[in-house]
């Protein structure tokens, strides 16, 4: 029976320490502040990390190569007889071809020289030993041959020649197209020579000179020059007429003439001729026009030259070319 006078413990338990084990909580130290604790303030002025990669392999450089050819000829030529002024004219050459390299390495590398020529009936060439021709072919259509050769120069000079070549041709095409002309009136004989230079050149012609032998069926002390005057001298040592014109600009044309009187020996070998044309009097009052001239920029034959790099050893090559040539030009006096 529960007594209403005493508390109701329904687990029939007196003391709380029987059911729980208590647990005491100390009082808390009275709060003391603490000093105030410095701190770094980061910086913002980083530097850029740069992360190291390895190289690239090297990439295969072809080595540079500069190269020069001079090519001059020197030429003798007489018209043909029986033939007009822009008739057939026959040419004696002597050329010669000069190669200069430089190359970015120390040795210059070979290359291929590719050679345009007469057929060597007409055209002999003599190479020199660094100069090897691999293969020769006729070409068809213009009856010309096409050379090949291995150029392997021994080592970096100012200027070494290649090679040499000469030929006999005929020819057409010449960069000076002369007329002369010789009349006779009252035992005078005057002898007259228009030059002009050929509309096809590539550049003007220098040292242009004109030059007149005086045979001996004219008389050396009347000899005067009528056209030219400022630039013709006479010698009369060498029984010689020689007009040093210079330069003749491309296209353009000059007028020179000397005039005397006949020998008596002349005058009275017209005395038993009545017509003063006749092949005698010719032969005894011919005349011939002597021409020098030259040309920086041109050549007076089809020998050409090209080059490009050699297969098994390339390189990255540059040809440069300078062409030149040098004539003496002989011209019958036409009447």
């Amino acid at each position: 029976m529960i007594k209403m006078s005493e508390a109701f413990d329904p687990f029939n338990v007196s003391d709380a320490d029987d059911l729980f084990t208590a647990t005491v909580t100390p009082t808390p130290a009275p709060f003391e502040p603490v000093a105030p604790v410095k701190t770094r303030v980061p910086s913002f002025n980083i530097k850029p990390q740069y992360v190291v990669q390895d190289k690239a392999p090297p990439i295969n450089v072809l080595p540079k190569m500069d190269l020069k050819f001079k090519l001059f000829e020197e030429v003798t030529s007489k018209a043909l007889p029986g033939i007009g002024e822009d008739g057939t004219v026959e040419l004696f050459v002597e050329g010669k071809v000069m190669a200069q390299a430089e190359s970015s390495i120390s040795r210059i590398p070979p290359f291929t020289l590719q050679i345009t020529s007469p057929p060597s009936s007409e055209c002999d060439i003599v190479y020199q030993n660094f100069c090897k021709v691999q293969s020769e072919r006729k070409i068809q259509v213009s009856k010309q041959r096409s050379i090949k050769c291995k150029v392997d120069i021994p080592q970096q000079k100012a200027e070494c020649e290649m090679l040499r070549y000469s030929m006999t041709v005929e020819t057409k095409n010449m960069p000076l197209l002369v007329q002369s002309k010789a009349t006779l009136k009252d035992k005078i004989c005057r002898v007259g020579i228009q030059i002009r230079s050929n509309l096809s050149n590539e550049g003007d012609i220098n040292d242009l000179s004109i030059s007149i032998p005086i045979p001996n069926t004219m008389q050396e002390s009347t000899v005067k020059i009528t056209r030219g005057a400022d630039t013709g001298t006479w010698d009369e040592c060498k029984r010689m007429v020689t007009w040093k014109i210079g330069t003749l600009a491309h296209g353009q044309s000059v007028l020179v003439s000397v005039e005397a009187e006949i020998s008596h020996t002349m005058a009275q070998l017209l005395a038993e001729y009545d017509d003063i044309s006749s092949a005698k009097f010719n032969e005894k009052i011919h005349c011939p026009v002597l021409v020098r001239c030259s040309s920086s920029s041109d050549t007076l034959t089809d020998f050409a030259l090209s080059a490009s790099p050699w297969m098994e050893d390339p390189s990255n090559l540059s040809l440069q070319q300078e062409q030149s040539y040098r004539l003496l030009h002989r011209v019958p006096t036409r009447k």
